[in-house]
């Protein structure tokens, strides 16, 4: 059975998670593509972290924890879950890549790589809906047994 600290972890995860997304839409709006792609990143780890503390794991330290969130919370669902979990899954696991990517230049071929000038609008525009896809997929999940 999970503690009641790790379901209020798991709450308060999944409210940090929305207010990533909004900041996503935010930085859409102002055309930083490069922070859409991190704050949607962020808002994915935190609901997978959520789904990991509803199973009890709450000392996690890295931050791709998309592994851990197959391994513990996927494997666990009942089969009529599974599949929208493994779905949300596959839809967001490219954003772990993108974690330091969107934050830092980086040299590459002997020129710097910015993150300003990577991203396109398109890149943005994929990178907000797969985390509303995973969030009305694991908002639920988590709500139907604990978050009530």
């Amino acid at each position: 059975m999970t503690s009641g600290l790790a379901l209020q972890m798991a709450k308060e995860l999944l409210e940090e998670a929305k207010v990533d997304l909004e900041s996503a839409k935010s930085h859409l709006r102002e055309k930083r593509y490069h922070k859409v792609i991190f704050e949607a990143q962020q808002c994915v780890e935190k609901i997978m972290r959520a789904a990991l503390s509803r199973e009890g794991l709450t000392q996690i330290y890295e931050h791709d924890i998309s592994g851990l969130f197959a391994s513990e919370v996927i494997s666990r669902a009942k089969a009529t879950e599974a599949e929208d979990l493994r779905e949300a899954f596959r839809r967001t696991i490219w954003l772990f890549e993108h974690y330091a990517l969107s934050r830092y230049p980086i040299i590459r071929g002997k020129r710097i790589r910015t993150p300003r000038k990577e991203y396109k609008e398109g890149d943005a525009l994929q990178a907000l809906q797969d985390p509303e896809y995973a969030l009305g997929v694991i908002e639920p999940y988590l709500r139907k047994s604990t978050l009530s």
